[in-house]
């Protein structure tokens, strides 16, 4: 955890310091007066203290396929996504109000499990048995791994589609931006697709994954980032 990141912690710590939750008035003032001088002297906005920042673990193999969901769980939750870099592999976090960064990494949890269970089953297959070279078994698990990816993208979207918010959305991505001046864009390099079979495949194993809307998987969507 970054200086910065305790730093807002505390802050929201001492926020919730309120006559309603037990604090008596003068204790309520005092918390309420340090909260705002640890805003003034680290520089921090109401939108540094609200926006919450949660990290998912590391991106694993076959990452420029998953990089897809990760845009799609963002956009479904109001979170921006942010990807780090070092030499050890990928870390995803995801930035937004909450419960929006908790439920994304839940849900990327979720669905890059079901992605890894479905590739195993793939390998067990026909099809995949029948390649006999390495770099055609890899481009079947590649296609396989973008039809899931793609179904899965089209169903989260559907699912959550009464809580998705654009405002919401666009202040996380503000949000974000402002917290990491340096990020940029990063585009994945989209690998050719050669096996239509195996694509068509995954499309209909993307479609038996289980999406709960919370993270502790409430039958309706909780309220996400301003979502209605």
């Amino acid at each position: 955890m970054t200086g910065k990141q305790k730093i807002r912690d505390r802050i929201r710590q001492l926020r919730e310091m309120t006559s309603a939750r037990g604090c008596t008035e003068a204790e309520a003032l005092a918390a309420a007066d340090k909260a705002a001088q640890l805003m003034r002297d680290h520089g921090l906005s109401e939108a540094d203290i609200v926006m919450e920042e949660k990290r998912s673990g590391r991106a694993g193999m076959g990452k420029a396929i998953r990089a897809k969901l990760w845009p799609v769980i963002g956009g479904c939750t109001n979170t921006a996504v942010l990807i780090t870099q070092d030499g050890t592999g990928a870390t995803v976090a995801f930035i937004g109000v909450t419960p929006g960064p908790d439920i994304a990494v839940y849900l990327r949890d979720v669905c890059e499990r079901a992605l890894d269970r479905s590739i195993r089953d793939f390998k067990t297959g026909k099809f995949y048995r029948r390649r006999r070279g390495l770099a055609s078994k890899r481009a079947a698990v590649a296609d396989f791994a973008d039809g899931f990816v793609n179904r899965l993208s089209r169903r989260l979207v559907e699912t959550f589609s009464p809580v998705m918010d654009r405002d919401a959305y666009e202040a996380a991505l503000v949000a974000r931006d402002q917290r990491y001046e340096d990020s940029f864009e990063w585009k994945p390099t989209a690998a050719p697709l050669r096996h239509n079979e195996a694509r068509a495949a995954g499309w209909i194993a993307g479609k038996d994954v289980t999406l709960a809307h919370g993270v502790g998987g409430s039958a309706a969507p909780l309220q996400i980032g301003g979502g209605s």
